[in-house]
């Protein structure tokens, strides 16, 4: 397996006796409701769970499932068996969605050795592969080891001092990139952070995998944005704008950034700007 964005299903199943194999289940609550999604009762062999919403996250924000810093996150890697040679396979229940949040932290805590399954859970159940009905709990610590890229994410202060140096590219629906549909969480004005772009994240996907590498560099291309500066991508969460970092990536733009606190954040600070 190398160390590339995404893996096929039958790639990971070829890999699966790997020693160095980790394979990482996650999800993510239901914005509405807040309720956690119910743990599939058929998981790839070996799933370990990865909750990036009460463990591998700062626990004193205000904000949902901040990135850690890298002291928790690596205490916490370790706990899950991860070591610093380990190959990483993370998958989500829906196709793709809350996987690529989990890529992008590996990335920002320095680990490149992850992908993304493609299709996730749906396309391994589809081939009818191995299944398990329990995760796995690993007794075995990791040495799993942190080497932080500082620029993978940015605060609204960074953003906000950048603003006219980066493109900032936002993962939501267009009604609420516009401010025409109310924000699903209470208390966040509508619209958008001053000069980004639109980017529907559901537009990057089909069948629960990314669009074909053309597909995607002509979506960004109709962006209209500057390649030569940094892309931000943002979110109601920052989950949703991994996605546009795992496609940019697949695109081929190299200088990405996810904005965190995302809508979150910047909706909910009136002395931060807004659009509509």
């Amino acid at each position: 397996m190398t160390q590339a964005n995404l893996v096929s299903v039958n790639g990971l199943k070829a890999q699966l006796d790997d020693p160095t194999l980790v394979v990482l289940y996650t999800s993510m609550a239901n914005i509405l409701s807040g309720q956690p999604e119910a743990i599939p009762t058929e998981l790839i062999p070996g799933s370990v769970f990865f909750d990036f919403e009460n463990v591998f996250c700062d626990t004193s924000s205000d904000l949902p499932h901040t990135m850690p810093d890298s002291a928790l996150f690596e205490r916490e890697a370790r706990k899950l068996g991860i070591n610093t040679d380990s190959k990483i396979v993370v998958y989500d229940s829906k196709g793709l969605y809350s996987a690529p949040r989990v890529w992008w932290m590996f990335k920002a805590m320095g680990h490149t050795n992850i992908a993304v399954l493609t299709g996730g859970l749906p396309a391994w159940l589809l081939n009818n592969y191995p299944v398990e009905k329990a995760l796995h709990i690993n007794h075995q610590t990791g040495d799993f080891i942190t080497r932080t890229n500082q620029h993978s994410f940015v605060d609204s202060a960074w953003l906000l001092v950048h603003l006219n140096k980066i493109n900032v590219v936002d993962a939501r629906a267009v009604g609420r990139f516009n401010g025409t549909v109310p924000e699903p969480r209470a208390g966040l004005r509508s619209g958008h952070i001053p000069g980004s772009v639109n980017l529907p994240f559901n537009l990057c996907i089909e069948n629960g995998n990314l669009v074909a590498i053309a597909k995607l560099k002509n979506l960004f291309a109709s962006l209209k944005i500057d390649p030569q500066q940094p892309l931000v991508f943002s979110c109601g969460s920052g989950v949703t704008a991994c996605i546009l970092a795992l496609a940019a990536s697949e695109a081929g733009y190299i200088n990405l950034s996810v904005y965190d606190g995302s809508w979150s954040e910047w909706g909910a600070t009136v002395e931060l700007p807004v659009e509509c």
